[in-house]
């Protein structure tokens, strides 16, 4: 008879660990994964603040917040100012403060803006019915790396907008939570094996690795061999981290 010792290492599988119930959980992650990118796109602040206005009034507002983007990447958010994001944009102040009466809304609405652009890049790497679950998380972390050698500036300003106080950190926790969701479905997807635990933990592990290899790509140097081999390297160690958790 068996040590409870060793039925502890040898648990008898139930039928969720079948291959018909592992494929079962698989393809409602990637359900969810859906569901959820959809519902990301819909809360985009250029189509929810112009639904039912005129072209003029959306090009206006689309305008608002890619000067207010460009903003607040070269000056962060202490530098943000109407009267800047007005001037870049090449409209009156009193023309902006009509869509947006405060810095805190336009800072807010730029951010979410931002988000959308973000989870319409993450649909481009999404191709389920052509590649496996992990093939897709692995393209997506690959995808952070990649876009981060042109807007890591945009990332430099944004942790340093978080780090500036309690709202400001929570807002940014507001933001990422929807990306790391993502990511949990992925992780879910590609080892339906792993407990909800051993998932958020490697969730946590990829996370870290990638806002880490973000802010290195932008300190440089261009030409540092770990850098240039950054989207290999975050391949290779999230298979490990998901295959290993």
């Amino acid at each position: 008879m068996a040590s409870s010792t060793e039925r502890d290492r040898n648990p008898t599988k139930n039928p969720s660990d079948t291959a018909n119930g592992i494929g079962l959980k698989t393809e409602g992650a990637l359900a969810a994964i859906i569901t959820h990118l959809d519902d990301l796109s819909g809360e985009r602040p250029s189509a929810r603040l112009t639904e039912g206005k005129t072209d003029r009034t959306k090009q206006t507002i689309k305008k608002i917040l890619t000067a207010a983007r460009d903003i607040f990447t070269r000056d962060g958010h202490a530098g943000l100012s109407l009267r800047k994001v007005a001037d870049h944009a090449g409209i009156a102040v009193g023309n902006l403060t009509y869509h947006f009466a405060t810095k805190n809304e336009l800072l807010d609405a730029m951010l979410r803006e931002a988000l959308a652009d973000f989870v319409e890049a993450h649909l481009e790497q999404f191709q389920p019915d052509k590649d496996a679950p992990i093939d897709i998380l692995l393209n997506v972390v690959e995808f952070y790396v990649r876009d981060a050698r042109t807007n890591y500036g945009f990332f430099f300003q944004l942790w340093g907008f978080a780090g500036s106080n309690d709202e400001a950190r929570a807002k940014v926790r507001e933001l990422y939570l929807p990306i790391g969701r993502f990511i949990f479905y992925l992780v879910r997807a590609a080892n339906p094996k792993l407990s909800e635990d051993e998932i958020r933990q490697a969730v946590l592990q990829i996370f870290s690795l990638e806002e880490g290899y973000k802010l290195f790509i932008g300190m440089g140097p261009d030409n540092a061999s770990a850098i240039r081999s950054a989207e290999q390297d975050i391949r290779s160690l999230t298979r490990r981290i998901v295959q290993l958790a």
